[in-house]
């Protein structure tokens, strides 16, 4: 890896770690407290639309660990739940985007994080609360899952076409494999 990709992955991993560890505080004063909106997805997505799935893969680790730390949930089924979920959803985005099937990034947006959030919740139901009484939780999580899906997906786009502007203005080339 080069000195201008480590520096992107550095700054691409500080600003996922960054979003997470704000999101995660700020998320904590609701009345319901297990409920994300994932916003440092969208370094996630990004990635992944760009090929970079190792990256993305690491980096989706990473956030959780680190935020794990900074939060002070790093030994807690918390972070467990999270890096679980993060893994499951980028393995899905990443086999969508690679597809034949042309599923827009919307649509992988959203069943990325569908199944984010259901692996967690049947993570809780096996390892946290052994009652299936969690199940409840489901349409709620995946109607959260929708929802943040499509707003993942609509700010990442949003943030691609700004990057691609920005890029071609500078005259600087915008491949994939310089993300």
């Amino acid at each position: 890896m080069d000195r201008s990709k480590a520096l992107l992955f550095a700054y691409l991993t500080a600003t996922a770690c960054t979003i997470y560890i704000v999101e995660n505080m700020l998320m904590r004063m609701l009345p319901i407290p297990f409920l994300r909106l994932g916003l440092s997805n969208i370094v996630i997505l990004y990635l992944v639309m760009h090929a970079q799935y190792i990256n993305a893969l690491i980096i989706n680790v990473l956030k959780s660990v680190v935020g794990g730390v900074f939060t002070f949930s790093l030994l807690t089924p918390l972070t467990m739940l999270s890096i679980c979920g993060g893994i499951a959803a980028t393995v899905l985005m990443i086999l969508l985007i690679r597809s034949r099937i042309g599923f827009s990034i919307i649509g992988v947006s959203v069943a990325g994080a569908v199944i984010h959030n259901v692996v967690q919740l049947v993570l809780v139901r096996y390892f946290v609360i052994p009652n299936g009484g969690v199940y409840k939780l489901l349409p709620l999580m995946v109607a959260m899952g929708l929802c943040t899906g499509m707003i993942i997906a609509l700010i990442t786009l949003k943030l691609d076409e700004q990057v691609r502007h920005k890029v071609l203005r500078s005259g600087s080339g915008y491949e994939k494999d310089n993300i």
